[in-house]
Formats: structure tokens, sequence, C-alpha cells
């Protein structure tokens, strides 16, 4: 396949094209792992670098912000829901190679394996080059999304963020328990849980049910429980 029009839309070239190549191939192409070169370990590293370049750039950017307000628009930058709008904005879904099953099932147009190959894309192209030209060209890609954080970090949504999350990992909407603990007039009133797959992921409190909550998406957001469900 020509990746000429793909590399266009990055503005970058590889050196390599098998890296491009195993960055846009699905593991449901080969069964066998010991002969298996998917994007596998590439997304690995593309989410560290992603996850990285977010996290300097909103720093940067975002002096004031405290780190709770940091961590939740990184999430924000590179959930999964964002990274696949982006992905096919790149038109990944063209490029993308599938095994019959997933093909039939439609994979090709799922969220979640395009957010996968836009993380694999950049764990590929940091190999091809480094990470700082990665990174450069991370973040011209993601440029709205991160311009949109940087100028309304107040607009956050904690339960709306987490939910998103979640529910583009698994098809499951997240619960929340939540009880009075302290006095009438507390700040801490209320004591809320948040579950998901049948895990508490996340704890806070608040002086309303609906602070609680919040506080409890936003721990949630903070230390990504979630992510040890689904490993």
């Amino acid at each position: 396949m020509n990746y000429a029009a793909l590399e266009d839309k990055l503005g970058y070239r590889f050196k390599n094209p098998d890296l491009l190549r195993q960055a846009l191939t699905h593991p449901s192409t080969d069964s066998r792992p010991e002969t298996r070169l998917t994007y596998e370990r590439l997304e690995f590293l593309g989410d560290a670098i992603l996850q990285l370049a977010v996290t300097q750039y909103l720093y940067l950017h975002l002096p004031q912000a405290p780190e709770g307000v940091l961590t939740q628009l990184r999430a924000r930058t590179v959930s999964r829901a964002n990274l696949g709008k982006y992905g096919f904005i790149l038109e990944l879904d063209k490029y993308i190679t599938l095994g019959k099953g997933e093909e039939k099932a439609g994979g090709r147009n799922k969220n979640s394996i395009i957010a996968n190959t836009f993380e694999s894309v950049f764990g590929a192209m940091s190999l091809d080059s480094d990470y700082e030209t990665a990174r450069a060209i991370a973040l011209r890609v993601l440029h709205d999304a991160l311009n949109s954080a940087a100028s309304h970090p107040k607009e956050i949504n904690p339960k709306g963020e987490l939910q998103a999350i979640l529910q583009d990992i698994l098809p499951e909407t997240p619960s929340y328990e939540t009880e009075e603990k302290g006095a009438r007039d507390s700040a801490d009133r209320f004591e809320s849980r948040v579950f998901w797959h049948g895990h508490a992921v996340g704890a806070g409190r608040g002086s309303s049910k609906r602070k609680a909550e919040v506080a409890a998406a936003a721990d949630a957001l903070t230390r990504r429980e979630w992510l040890r469900i689904t490993l």
C-alpha cells in the first residue's frame, strides 16, 4: 500500500516504511504471537510519547493550573475518544490492515482501534527519527484539542470526561455510591465512590452529593485505576 497521502497529512516521511506498515497492522492479522509484527508494542511506546508531549505542553502553557486540573486536561486530550477522532481526521481507517474477522466486525470504524493506531504511528515515528520530532508533529496534529484545553481549563467536567473515557474502553457506564458522612454544614458532608466494571476506581468528598461525585470522578481520572482492570 502507498502511504504517501498519509505521510503528507502527517508532514513526515518515514525513512523505514516497514515501521509505518507495522504501526498500521492490527493484531487480528496474525494469530501467532512469535511471528507477530503488529502495532501492539508501538502503541505502548506511542502512548508514553503522547502522554509526555501533552503533559509538557499543558505544564508550560498553564503555569497557574494545579496538578489536578492539568491531569484532567491531559486525560481529556489523550482519551481514546479524542485520539480516535484525530485518527479519523488523518484517515487512518483507510490504511490500517485488519484480519478478516475484525474487518467483518467493522473494526475499520471502531474508535478504539483507530485510537490505538494513532498512538502506534507516533511510536513508530519516534523510532524512525527521535522523540522531539514525534512530539512536534503530535502537538501540531492535536493543536485544536490542546488549544481548547489551554483556553478553557475551567470547562472541565470530570464526570463527563470519566464516562467518555471508560465507555470507549468498555460499553459500561460508571456508577456512584454516595453517603452522608459528616455534619450538615461540613465541607465534606458527603462521601462518594465511583464504580466501573465491578471495581471502585475513585473516591471523593464534598458538601453536596454532586460535589462528592465530581470529586470521585476527578480522583479516578488522576489515579487511572481502570487501566488495571483492562490490562
